[in-house]
């Protein structure tokens, strides 16, 4: 069977790839969805753009020149992240769906699909390993996080005490903003370079051997660190009216169960750009897949 051609095809996810597919639809581009959220708005999109939703991942991924998979492209190895859909998409029939020479664009790539990909003749691209997106993508998910910190707690952000928890770019990100909004801010990292850096940027920093004996202090603990570092120990000492915001991926760094048993306002907050700044992150996503197109594209006129 011979599919319509598309210059992209964009794939279950969030908000922002209903805002991407909208980014895309300018100029003359044809591009197709499948699995969003909601349509495309065709108000945000050029009238020479050609827009449609088609009815499988075969249908969306035989005629397109670019494919455009969610961030991150699956959340427990199996199936692709998408809230459309009643049943579940698995990877092996996106894999299955793909050409050989088309593009596949997509965040935080399972190793085992990348390879898979590649030897298929795939020419894949993880967004999130390109720095700039990245770093804007913290962007989204600090402001993210400070809103759900204030629907969550009956205390002003401004004045209050703040630990984060790890320092890497989402980390850094943080920090900056809580700054800006007057908080007592402390950073908790084992790594000693990022110690030293965060005890100039915040008001201070320790490791997290330190953080059990410092809990009581703090009325938001922001943490970004993918592992378990809010223990019941450190949970035990915190004040009743602190709130904890966990941004790392899931499982998140936080014991639950204990936090349940102990009545400690906790909560993990996966998707924060996809939550709250979706177009913005869209437009970012966006801009990196066509810096990404033209690399390659300049790399083979000079092959040849």
């Amino acid at each position: 069977m011979e599919y319509p051609q598309y210059d992209y095809a964009v794939i279950g996810g969030d908000m922002r790839q209903v805002y991407l597919a909208e980014e895309l639809a300018h100029h003359q581009n044809r591009v197709c969805h499948y699995a969003l959220m909601a349509a495309p708005d065709e108000r945000r999109y050029s009238d020479a753009a050609f827009v449609a939703g088609v009815s499988g991942l075969k249908e969306a991924c035989a005629g397109s020149r670019c494919v455009i998979g969610p961030i991150p492209l699956s959340k427990n190895g199996r199936d692709i992240s998408q809230n459309a859909l009643d049943g579940c998409l698995h990877l092996d029939a996106l894999l299955t769906a793909l050409r050989p020479g088309c593009h596949f664009f997509s965040g935080c790539i399972p190793e085992a699909f990348r390879d898979a990909a590649l030897e298929k003749g795939v020419s894949v691209h993880d967004l999130m390993e390109h720095t700039s997106l990245a770093y804007y993508n913290t962007i989204a998910t600090a402001e993210g996080a400070l809103c759900e910190a204030i629907s969550r707690s009956p205390q002003n952000l401004r004045q209050s005490s703040c630990a984060v928890l790890g320092y890497g770019k989402c980390g850094r990100t943080l920090v900056q903003y809580l700054k800006a909004m007057c908080c007592h801010v402390f950073v908790c990292t084992d790594n000693e370079q990022e110690c030293a850096q965060a005890s100039v940027a915040a008001d201070g920093s320790v490791t997290l051997d330190i953080l059990p004996k410092r809990t009581g202090s703090f009325d938001f603990i922001f943490n970004t660190i993918p592992a378990p570092v809010v223990t019941a120990e450190v949970l035990g000492n915190l004040k009743s009216s602190a709130t904890i915001i966990d941004i790392a991926s899931a499982p998140g760094g936080v014991d639950y169960e204990e936090a349940q048993k102990l009545g400690v306002n906790a909560v993990l907050c996966p998707g924060l750009p996809g939550k709250y700044a979706p177009s913005s992150s869209a437009k970012a996503v966006k801009e990196t897949i066509e810096s990404l197109l033209s690399q390659e594209e300049l790399t083979q006129i000079n092959k040849e």
